[in-house]
C-alpha cells in the first residue's frame, strides 16, 4: 500500500512537472512573440495563439527582412470594399510587396489585424519588411487621402473638396498656390502657363499620403498631366490644329462643360473650330457661367438660369462679348475632351443645342434657320 501511494505521488509530481514545463514553454513562446510582433489577439483560442506564435517565432528573420520591389521609391496598394484577408495577402505576394502570403496572413491573424482591414489606398515604401507592411495596410492611420476631381470642375471646386478632407493645408492655400504658381515649379514643368493651373489638373481619383504637403499634391497632379498629355502625342496634335497647348485646353474645358457625351465631343469641337475659322464669336453659356463665378442664390459656381444681364457681363471670359477663345481654361477637361480638340470631326456645323429627348446629347446645325428648327416646342 505504501509503495502504491508513493508511486501515485511520484506520478502526480511528474505530471505536475510536465504541466509546469508546458505552461512555462507556452508562456515563453507567447512572451517571445509578443516582444517581437506585439500582443496576440485575445479573441483567438490559446491553442491558436500558441500555434501562430510558434510560426512567427520560427520565421522571425523572414518577417523582419526588408523586401525590395524594383527601382521605384514607393508604390500604392489598394484594398477593396469587403475584400477578405486571404485575397489581400495573395495580392501582396502577386504585386511583389511580400514573398510569403501564408506567413503574412498568419501575422495578420495573430495580431487581430485581419478583423479590422480598412479599404482604401496605402502607399508602401520600397524596402519595408513584412512586419512593417502588416502594421500599415488596412490601418486608417496610414491610409492615403482620396481626392476625386470631377470633369468640368474649376479650381475653386477642387479647393472646396480639399477642405472636406484631412489635408495639412486648406483649400485657400491650394488656390493661392495654383493661381500664383512658384517659379521653381515652372522651371520643372516648362509647359505651365502664366495664367495659373486652371485646366491642368486632370479629372480622376487621386491618392495622397497622409503627410503630403501642398507641394507633394501639386507635383502628383502635374506629373499625371505631364504623363498623359504633354509627353504623349496629344500636345503635338493640338498644336497641329493651329492652337497652342493652353488654347487647346481652353477649348477642351468648354467642350467638357457643354456635354457629358464623349462620343459627340469631336463633333462639338468641329463646331468651335468652324466658328473660329470664320471669325464668329463662340457664344457659349459655360464661359458666361465661369465669368460670373459663385452664385449665392443657387449655391453653385455654375449658375444655371442665365439672364440677359448675365450675357452682357463685362469679362474676357464672356464669349458672347469677345471674339476667339477665353484667355485660359474654365475648368478641368477630361482626356476625351482634350482628344476631341486634338482630333476634331470634319463638318460644316456652326450651331448646336440640347436635344429635346432629355438624353443630354445635342442637335447640330449648319445654318441658323436649322438651329432654330431644332428648338424644343
Amino acid at each position: 500500500m505504501k509503495k502504491q501511494t508513493k508511486f501515485k505521488w511520484t506520478l502526480l509530481f511528474i505530471v505536475l512537472l510536465i504541466v509546469m514545463s508546458v505552461l512555462g514553454s507556452s508562456a515563453f513562446i507567447l512572451h517571445k512573440a509578443k516582444m517581437q510582433f506585439g500582443p496576440a489577439d485575445m479573441r483567438l483560442s490559446i491553442f491558436s495563439r500558441l500555434k501562430k506564435a510558434c510560426i512567427l517565432n520560427q520565421h522571425n528573420t523572414e518577417l523582419k527582412n526588408p523586401h525590395t520591389f524594383g527601382n521605384v521609391f514607393e508604390r500604392q496598394f489598394l484594398i477593396g470594399e469587403s475584400e477578405n484577408v486571404m485575397t489581400i495577402c495573395e495580392r501582396l505576394k502577386y504585386e511583389n510587396f511580400i514573398e510569403n502570403e501564408v506567413l503574412m496572413c498568419t501575422l495578420l491573424s495573430y495580431s487581430g489585424r485581419d478583423r479590422a482591414m480598412q479599404p482604401g489606398s496605402y502607399t508602401l515604401k520600397n524596402g519595408l519588411s513584412m512586419l512593417e507592411i502588416a502594421q500599415r495596410i488596412g490601418n486608417p492611420n496610414y491610409r492615403d487621402i482620396p481626392l476625386r476631381v470631377y470633369a468640368g470642375w474649376r479650381l475653386e471646386e477642387i479647393a472646396m473638396a480639399i477642405d472636406m478632407l484631412p489635408f495639412r493645408f486648406s483649400g485657400q492655400d491650394f488656390l493661392n498656390f495654383v493661381k500664383n504658381t512658384p517659379e521653381d515649379f515652372k522651371n520643372v514643368y516648362d509647359f505651365l502657363p502664366e495664367t495659373g493651373l486652371e485646366g491642368l489638373i486632370l479629372p480622376g481619383l487621386y491618392y495622397f499620403k497622409p503627410e503630403s504637403d501642398i507641394n507633394d499634391v501639386i507635383e502628383v497632379m502635374l506629373d499625371i498631366f505631364n504623363k498623359q498629355v504633354t509627353q504623349t502625342n496629344l500636345k503635338n496634335q493640338i498644336e497641329e490644329t493651329g492652337l497652342t497647348l493652353l488654347q487647346g485646353l481652353t477649348l477642351a474645358s468648354i467642350i467638357q462643360r457643354e456635354t457629358l457625351a464623349d462620343d459627340e465631343m469631336p463633333m462639338m469641337a468641329s463646331v468651335f473650330f468652324n466658328r473660329l475659322k470664320l471669325g464668329m464669336k463662340l457664344e457659349t453659356d459655360v464661359t458666361v457661367q465661369y465669368a460670373l463665378g459663385w452664385n449665392e442664390t443657387e449655391n453653385t459656381w455654375w449658375k444655371t438660369t442665365l439672364t440677359w444681364d448675365d450675357f452682357a457681363t463685362d469679362s474676357v471670359y464672356n464669349t458672347y462679348r469677345v471674339y476667339g477663345l477665353p484667355p485660359g481654361p474654365i475648368g478641368s477637361a477630361g482626356l476625351s475632351a482634350i482628344q476631341a480638340v486634338a482630333n476634331p470631326a470634319k463638318s460644316n456645323y456652326l450651331f448646336f443645342r440640347a436635344s429635346c429627348d432629355g438624353s443630354g446629347t445635342h442637335q447640330f446645325a449648319t445654318t441658323y434657320e436649322e438651329h432654330l428648327n431644332n428648338d424644343c416646342d
